[in-house]
């Protein structure tokens, strides 16, 4: 029996409370960034500053919608969000969606609303890194080098394989543009992608608990730990978006103090 209860909750943290954790930093982290820019530069600065994200944030929703066989109603991939004080018209703060659609009684498709509401995370973590391969490819074969023995971090040759090759003088400041539009636009999960999420939420919960129980029972429980090794490699790499969003954070902090 306690074996029972500490594989699920094993398996719950890994699958639900982990990515569910890092979620909510990096959206708290990130919603302070966007303010940081609206309270000095206006509404739209987030637009302009966090375009690229904002693409990849929808792009996401639309991509896993497709997977988990989601009706498409409607696409907007970047539009500036409106206010409309001296009218009777509610304001418009959406800077981007996906509007899609599902039928209820299908259990796949009720559970794909979790992984839909939740894809910007992981779409804009791959891009960042997809960025960092491509500019600076030191730095994400350090990431990676790090994540492949997550249990058993190997820190030097992490180091080494970030300092093996150098970033061009047309690189580092390319990227960190990159980065920054991706973070400021990609990572702030709206109240609709959380309300979407908990739709799918108490299925997956229950799918979790019902294999993880019948697994355990039958004695079948070395996926476990592959499951534990995936899992320390998801946190080390969305750790990365959030040391990254902490210094785009810290840095339009900075900037809209100057302002003022």
């Amino acid at each position: 029996m306690k074996e029972l209860i500490m594989n699920n909750l094993l398996v719950l943290l890994i699958t639900l409370g982990i990515p569910g954790s890092f979620a909510g930093l990096l959206t708290i982290i990130n919603r302070r960034s966007k303010a940081n820019l609206v309270n000095h530069f206006g509404i739209n600065s987030q637009v302009y500053c966090g375009f690229l994200g904002i693409i990849l944030h929808e792009i996401s929703h639309l991509i896993l919608a497709i997977i988990f066989r989601h009706g498409i109603q409607s696409v907007q991939l970047l539009k500036r969000p409106h206010l409309h004080p001296d009218t009777d018209a509610g304001d418009d703060l959406a800077m981007g969606y996906v509007n899609h659609t599902w039928n209820r009684h299908d259990p796949y498709q009720v559970i794909g609303n979790l992984f839909i509401g939740v894809a910007p995370i992981f779409g804009c973590t791959a891009a960042l890194l997809g960025l960092d391969w491509w500019l600076a490819p030191g730095l994400g074969q350090a990431i990676l080098k790090l994540a492949e023995t997550p249990a058993h971090p190997d820190w030097s040759g992490s180091w080494a394989a970030l300092v093996s090759t150098p970033i061009g003088w047309w690189q580092a400041p390319l990227l960190l543009f990159l980065t920054i539009t991706i973070v400021l636009g990609g990572f702030d999960l709206s109240p609709a992608d959380y309300q979407n999420s908990t739709v799918g939420l108490y299925s997956t919960f229950a799918v979790i608990v019902t294999i993880t129980t019948i697994l355990t029972l039958l004695g079948i429980t070395g996926w476990i730990t592959t499951l534990v090794s995936w899992g320390f490699t998801v946190a080390i790499i969305l750790c990365y978006s959030l040391i990254v969003s902490l210094i785009v954070m810290l840095i339009t902090q900075v900037l809209t103090n100057r302002v003022s």
